[in-house]
């Protein structure tokens, strides 16, 4: 009984996990992928559809490659340390991802940061806020 749980509970968490990669995914590729999708313009060829589309799925897999590891790593971290799930799980992602895309964007620090990071820190936000809210609301204890 408690095996058929505990398989219920991790499918429920890799589940929540996949979709709020789709949905931080779209969010960040949305503003790029639907100009695209409904333009007319000739410049993007004659599949403007299928254009955006590719864009909206790239990003989506990019995402997904790019949080597998992390998102494992993020989630027994918030176990261990007992931090309260929600709020940790949305700003834990929020923070390293404004960190690290502050990281990318300023390179050397020649260059300014602007508004990426913020972009990259709040679509990370939401996601994580996306898988606290399908897997269930999981809180302490485990």
């Amino acid at each position: 009984m408690t095996v058929s749980f505990e398989k219920e509970r991790r499918a429920r968490a890799v589940l929540a996990w996949l979709l709020a990669c789709l949905v931080g995914g779209l969010s960040l590729s949305a503003p790029f992928a639907v100009p695209i999708m409904i333009s007319d313009a000739t410049i993007y060829g004659s599949g403007h559809f299928s254009a955006g589309l590719v864009l909206a799925l790239a990003v989506i897999i990019y995402t997904l490659v790019l949080t597998a590891i992390p998102a494992i790593v993020l989630v027994n971290l918030v176990r261990l340390f007992g931090w309260r799930r929600g709020i940790a799980d949305a700003a834990v992602p929020a923070g390293i991802s404004f960190a690290l895309t502050t990281l990318l964007v300023a390179g050397n620090g020649d260059q300014p940061v602007g508004w990426l990071p913020f972009l990259i820190a709040s679509v990370a936000g939401i996601s994580g806020l996306t898988y606290w809210l399908l897997a269930g609301r999981p809180r302490p204890p485990y």
